[in-house]
């Protein structure tokens, strides 16, 4: 089986995110993606603002209508920095057998060597990068790891979750930025 992972705070989840997922299903023909909102990232420490447990709940909400796509909240159970070799390593334990492709966005790529075992990493996941039609591939061109990589298309999706808890705040519209079954559940919890 070809298996997904998409890991991120979640804070909250939007059509940027399921667009991402989308688009890597369809492009690597995944048999499943895993949605694992983030416990204590080690690159975004105390800047969520709900809980993992309530992040997690909206996940799970919101990919009821999505058959291909499961929330998780395997990278949340370690009090500890969560690392993703180690999430990989858990991942493994469940899914012995399977292909692991590690889905993220184009930032990802020069933020690479600074990761927590990030050569194990390459030797053991498939990454999955989500490229922007604005960026210049060129500026890469001196890193030896690209081989590594696999890169998709994807249509721009002008949404972030800080954007959108700023909405909130300001009493402005979310429509059309989160699915409608998680809408007012979000408004009620970022006011």
């Amino acid at each position: 089986m070809k298996i997904g992972i998409l890991g991120g705070s979640f804070d909250p989840l939007h059509f940027g995110h399921l667009a991402l997922a989308e688009t890597a299903l369809k492009a690597l023909k995944l048999n499943k993606i895993l949605f694992l909102p983030s416990g204590n990232h080690p690159f975004k420490k105390n800047i969520t603002v709900l809980p993992a447990a309530q992040r997690l709940e909206l996940v799970e909400k919101c990919l009821t209508a999505f058959p291909a796509f499961e929330a998780s909240g395997l990278d949340m159970e370690d009090e500890n920095t969560s690392y993703t070799a180690d999430l990989i390593r858990k991942l493994r334990t469940i899914y012995p057998d399977d292909e692991l492709f590690f889905i993220c966005g184009d930032d990802v790529v020069t933020e690479l060597p600074y990761w927590h075992e990030w050569k194990w990493l390459l030797e053991n996941v498939h990454f999955v990068v989500a490229q922007r039609p604005s960026t210049d591939r060129d500026n890469w061109q001196h890193l030896d790891y690209l081989e590594f990589i696999t890169f998709i298309q994807m249509k721009p999706h002008d949404i972030s979750s800080t954007d959108i808890r700023e909405k909130v705040k300001k009493g402005e519209s979310i429509q059309g930025l989160v699915p409608p079954q998680i809408e007012s559940e979000i408004i009620s919890l970022y006011r």
